[in-house]
């Protein structure tokens, strides 16, 4: 038995152990460092929300948030800057909504006030609604509209949304909601898609 080959054996063995133990420690802290990253691009209120998707039964398979993002029972309205990091619609999956979809638009008064209703049948029958929602603007709210963000690479102030109102509540059309840019410092609701 050779004393010189068995200790270069014993130091490579430890040298390859110490390698790897250095690798995988560079590697978690890594994933560590690049997980906490991206989630402070998330909203904190959004981070444990539960959101529900429905498959609306789209050739892309694209799935749509039920409802826009709550918290406390409230809708969360962010401006695009901090919405932009969430699964926000494209324009393509909006217009795959438009084109594929039944959108039955209704006016309702509830309280005296004016409610838009956008219910959207997808071609296996699950539908979602997209009620009046508002945006706040100056810490205004206006009611009057129902948006959402869309995800827009764009380097502009101001960002693609789609936009219900209504002039376009008059019963069955299929190409209403119309897409329009908005100040991304607006505060939008957000609808998410899968």
């Amino acid at each position: 038995m050779n004393i010189l080959k068995n200790a270069e054996k014993y130091a490579e063995g430890k040298a390859n152990q110490a390698i790897t133990k250095a690798i995988a420690d560079a590697y978690i802290e890594g994933y560590k460092a690049g997980y906490k990253a991206r989630e402070e691009e998330i909203p904190m209120d959004l981070r444990d929300n539960k959101t529900e998707y429905v498959d609306l039964g789209l050739p892309s398979g694209t799935l749509w948030a039920s409802d826009y993002e709550r918290l406390g029972g409230k809708y969360i309205y962010l401006p695009y800057e901090e919405a932009k990091h969430m699964n926000l619609p494209t324009v393509e999956q909006w217009k795959e909504v438009q084109n594929c979809c039944k959108i039955i638009y209704r006016n309702e008064d509830v309280f005296d006030k004016e409610v838009i209703r956008a219910t959207v049948i997808g071609p296996n029958g699950k539908s979602i609604t997209f009620f009046t929602t508002g945006y706040i603007e100056d810490g205004k709210v206006s009611e009057n509209n129902a948006f959402f963000w869309l995800y827009d690479e764009r380097e502009d102030l101001n960002k693609k949304t789609v936009q219900i109102y209504s002039s376009y509540c008059s019963g069955n059309l299929t190409n209403g909601s119309p897409i329009h840019s908005h100040f991304a410092g607006y505060k939008l609701p957000i609808r998410l898609v899968r």
